[in-house]
């Protein structure tokens, strides 16, 4: 004990050269260890920053920077070794606890919700890897044992110009390299087989440190100017009075279709009736039990789970950001929601895509919109494939053996959504085997658009099939159901709409404001089968929705639709409100409004003005604000 006493009282002081080297050496020493905590590999995450150097830098960067400043306050390196090491691999842990849990990395936004965090720590059976965090304790007592016999302070004016520096240079670089959506493409694209979309596994391949620097303020919501907390916390206390009939228990299954579109009616196109790619869907849509329209989407070409964000939170996309997002991303807590709205009232939920669970971080966020049950494309072992996906045949086979499922189970009625993927891009010419018939049209294209617009239309046609082939078998049931049919968005066809140029179409053209709204159109259905029409008066429900021109919506309202034709009125103060505004702005797409007449206009009146305030401070409120409690 006295030479371990001793050995502390001879304290010695490191030269200049000696600090440089420790500070490189410890530098060095932590990214080996947050790698090290990754969820990954080590060998391969160490790889692929050697083989990339600019990679290597974006990650040995922040702790450079941080052990610099810490440095600059203690003029002690080994204890501001200590604290650094202690702030970088406690992230490096709980982003590897929250990938085990949720499979979904530790992100800046996070941070705003460690009261939920606290509570969820005991609704999962969480790894807390004790012998790692005592390894790191062990590291900080250490290095700060370190601290006390080596002394390392140079003169002040020199520890507090350095930390300057270093603070200086990470503020411009999280304002400049870190936020750069073309810089993390290359990164990401530097790892060979590594796929963008699969967030939890470009933070294993890439490194955490630089992957949570980027999404600082990746997915940020923007404040509406004039929100209030308190004042959106009393909107919704604020029911309608409930119907005296409702809620009605009716099944309610939501079909959202990729890349579903009407194109195919264009004059471009001489297709028989017949033989047009989305006959089926007219039929259906022409029945007297169905409702059928235009939904105005947030997005063009991409963002399928954005539409599915808008219907199921009845806030739009746009809302949230200027620049575009990820709006499944911005859901960090439990969130009110349609299927909470539904579930409050004795409904079981579903979800459904057939593909990844990870993609857009779907699983992770759709327990928190309130989904008890979800299903991708692990679940789909044995179903067939067509066209590199699994096809929409094999997706109404999985929705009718779930549903019978449920049917076995209970009789509470049955709350689904579900996304199929078969009609996903990109449409290339032989994708089909065999190849698709060539499509019918009136003008000259390419060879090469016509083959597009071949292998997009068997997509539609088979979208089309799966729709007739679901209203005949809930037609076939005695339960009431309401089958609900519509497209995510629009198919990128070609480059900066190239392919519809050529057919004629001025979709894209945002100078003109149909045209505009047309970008973001696509068809709609909501069908009531033979036992909903037997014990409800359907055409008296869908005539008190008061639809406005041409039946075209936002998307936001698609949910609020089948809210009110199921009688569900005071039920959520949010979609009675959406019940409201829908009657005088139908129509709400960047800027642009469509009023109940069928007018185009980007000049609203007091009232209205008053309503989107208050669509905009409420969504915000839901998104961020309002906490559930259940």
């Amino acid at each position: 004990m006295k030479t371990v006493v001793s050995w502390f009282r001879s304290k010695k002081q490191l030269k200049t050269r000696w600090i440089v080297l420790w500070y490189l050496l410890l530098c060095g020493m932590m990214l080996v260890f947050c790698v090290a905590l990754q969820a990954g590999s080590l060998k391969n995450t160490m790889l692929n920053l050697l083989r990339e150097p600019m990679l290597l830098l974006l990650n040995l960067f922040p702790i450079l920077a941080v052990l610099g400043v810490l440095y600059a306050l203690f003029g002690n390196l080994f204890y501001a070794a200590s604290l650094s090491s202690l702030i970088l691999h406690l992230l490096s842990l709980v982003n590897l606890i929250k990938i085990e849990c949720r499979k979904d990395p530790l992100v800046p936004g996070d941070f705003g919700l460690l009261g939920e965090a606290m509570v969820a720590t005991g609704e999962y059976k969480l790894n807390l890897h004790v012998p790692i965090v005592i390894a790191i304790l062990l590291l900080a007592v250490g290095l700060w044992l370190l601290g006390i016999k080596y002394k390392s302070r140079p003169k002040l004016w020199l520890r507090l110009a350095a930390g300057v520096v270093a603070a200086g240079l990470f503020a411009g670089a999280m304002c400049t390299v870190y936020p750069s959506q073309a810089l993390y493409t290359k990164m990401v694209k530097s790892v060979e087989g590594l796929s963008s979309s699969n967030i939890p596994a470009v933070f294993d391949e890439t490194g955490f440190l630089y992957c949570f620097l980027h999404n600082f303020r990746l997915y940020e919501v923007q404040k509406p100017a004039d929100y209030e907390a308190a004042e959106a916390a009393q909107w919704a206390t604020q029911t309608a009075e409930p119907s005296k009939d409702g809620p009605l228990p009716v099944n309610v299954v939501f079909v959202q279709c990729e890349a579903y579109s009407d194109l195919f009616d264009a004059d471009a196109f001489c297709y028989a009736p017949e033989d047009n790619p989305g006959y089926l869907f007219h039929q259906v849509a022409e029945r007297p039990q169905a409702i059928s329209g235009k939904l105005v989407v947030s997005n063009y070409g991409a963002g399928t789970a954005n539409t599915e964000f808008d219907i199921l939170t009845g806030v739009e996309t746009v809302m949230l950001n200027e620049n575009s997002t990820s709006a499944l991303r911005v859901v960090y807590k439990k969130t009110d929601s349609l299927v909470r709205t539904f579930t409050s009232v004795g409904y079981q939920s579903w979800f459904m895509h057939p593909g990844q669970r990870w993609f857009y971080n779907r699983e992770s966020t759709y327990d928190r919109l309130g989904f008890a049950a979800q299903t991708y494309f692990d679940d789909f072992g044995g179903y067939g494939w067509k066209g590199g996906y699994i096809s929409d045949e094999s997706f109404g086979q999985m929705l009718k053996e779930r549903y019978e499922a449920h049917r076995a189970e209970t009789d509470e009625p049955w709350f689904a959504f579900t996304v199929t993927i078969q009609n996903h891009q990109a449409y290339r010419w032989g994708r089909y085997d065999p190849d698709p018939p060539l499509a019918e049209l009136n003008v000259d294209v390419s060879d090469e658009t016509r083959k597009t617009l071949s292998t997009y239309a068997e997509g539609i046609r088979d979208s089309s099939i799966l729709l007739e082939e679901l209203t005949e078998y809930f037609d076939g049931d005695d339960a009431p159901t309401l089958l609900i049919f519509w497209g995510d968005h629009l198919p990128a066809l070609g480059s900066s709409f190239s392919i519809y140029r050529e057919l004629g179409l001025e979709i894209g053209n945002e100078a003109d404001m149909e045209w505009a709204l047309e970008t973001y159109s696509t068809p709609y259905v909501i069908y009531a089968n033979r036992a909903f029409c037997a014990q409800y008066d359907f055409e008296a429900k869908k005539e008190a929705l008061s639809l406005p021109a041409g039946n075209r919506i936002s998307d936001v309202y698609l949910g609020e639709l089948v809210y009110e034709l199921l009688d569900m009125q005071g039920t959520s103060a949010y979609f009675d409100f959406l019940s409201q505004i829908r009657r005088s702005l139908p129509v709400i797409c960047r800027g642009r409004f469509m009023l109940p007449d069928g007018t185009l206009t980007e000049q609203l009146g007091d009232e209205d003005k008053a309503l989107l305030r208050k669509l905009y401070c409420w969504g915000y409120y839901r998104i961020m604000d309002e906490r559930i409690t259940e």
